[in-house]
This record gives C-alpha cells, sequence and structure tokens, in this order.
C-alpha cells in the first residue's frame, strides 16, 4: 500500500511532528484485520494488548450488570466508529486484566499495533510521546462531555446523542444506546417517538 493512501497516514501528518520517512516506519507496524459481528476483542479478565484503529465499522466497550426486565445484561460504556483509535485505557497501560470487554458491533476492518511495538517507536520516534498525549487528552475530554451528560434528562441525553454520534443512531441497536445514555429502553424509545412527532 502506498503511504499516502494508507487510512493512518493523513492523521500522523496532520500533527506536523514527523518525516514522511518516519510516518513510512510508524505505519509499517500497524497490521489490517477484518472481523465479524459479534467477534470480541478483549474479554472480561484479558489484557489489551494492542491499539486498534477503525477504518471501517463500530466497536463498544461494555461490562455486565443485571437489568431488571431486559434480557441483555449488558452495559455499554463507550461507542467507538471510522477514523477513531480505541483501546481499554486502564487494562491497556496497566497491562492488566479488563473488567470492560470490547466488541465489534458493526463488520470491521481495523488498523491494529501491538503495545510492545508502541514501545519501541516511543524510543525510536520522542514525537510520538507527544501525540499520544493529544490523542489522549481529545479523549478524557469526551469522557467529561459524557460524564456531564448523564446528569441530564432524558430528553437532553437523547440530544446529546444526536449530535455527537448522528451517524450511528441508525447503525446501534437501541438495546445499547439506551445503556449508553444510562436509561431503560422503553423510556428511550418514547423519548424518540414523542421528540420524531415534532
Amino acid at each position: 500500500m502506498l503511504i499516502y493512501t494508507h487510512p493512518l497516514h493523513h492523521l500522523f501528518n496532520s500533527f506536523g511532528l514527523l518525516t514522511e520517512a518516519e510516518i513510512a516506519v510508524i505505519l509499517s507496524h500497524f497490521k489490517p484485520k477484518s472481523y465479524k459481528i459479534g467477534t470480541i476483542l478483549v474479554n472480561f479478565g484479558e489484557i489489551n494488548d494492542k491499539i486498534y484503529f477503525i477504518e471501517k465499522g463500530i466497536l463498544r466497550e461494555f461490562s455486565e450488570q443485571e437489568q431488571e426486565q431486559e434480557p441483555d445484561n449488558t452495559v455499554t460504556h463507550w461507542f467507538v466508529s471510522e477514523n477513531n483509535f480505541e483501546y481499554l485505557v486502564d487494562s491497556f497501560l496497566g497491562q492488566k486484566p479488563s473488567d470492560i470487554a470490547l466488541e465489534v458491533i458493526e463488520d470491521a476492518k481495523l488498523w491494529y499495533i501491538t503495545k510492545t511495538d508502541i514501545d519501541k517507536l516511543y524510543v525510536e520516534f520522542p514525537q510520538i510521546n507527544l501525540i499520544g498525549r493529544i490523542l489522549l487528552e481529545e479523549n478524557l475530554k469526551k469522557y467529561e462531555r459524557y460524564n456531564a451528560m448523564i446528569r441530564q434528562d432524558s430528553k437532553s441525553r437523547w440530544k446529546w446523542f444526536n449530535d455527537n454520534y448522528a451517524g450511528l443512531v441508525n447503525r446501534v441497536s437501541v438495546r445499547h444506546i439506551a445503556t449508553f445514555l444510562h436509561m431503560h429502553r422503553v423510556t428511550l424509545s418514547k423519548v424518540r417517538s414523542k421528540l420524531s412527532k415534532r
């Protein structure tokens, strides 16, 4: 694959910190792999040793929790779609068993890099540390906005999802969206119905 057509080239180039030769070396460590819907990339108790870049598809972070009147006892914590990185922060950084699982919820093409390779690249190209910090700070800001959202009423939560995840509304199941927004599936259906009639 030509470096300029690699799905990660534009991202690394946009920071203005790396030469084309350095970007080429970094990209050579990312491996492509396609996954079917329902694939568990990291299960409970496993160590997340890869970072994934989503070229196509959707992933979700989830845990298990008993829920009344719900056949599915999983709770969605995060959705990640095209042109974003994904990894389970605590498990990956600490290299410890995860209490969160990572699942493919739409057929996906991913590019992954192992923690071993990343650690080598950090030494070879110190600029990557800054890029990693920038991306981590962006994710922390997203989590802050999410935590502020879940304290709002159900209508505001649904509006927030539409504003921030508009492209996923028709690609993700209602039950996953409901648990992500901390509301019952029936409540979410009622909110969507009311707002659609306006």
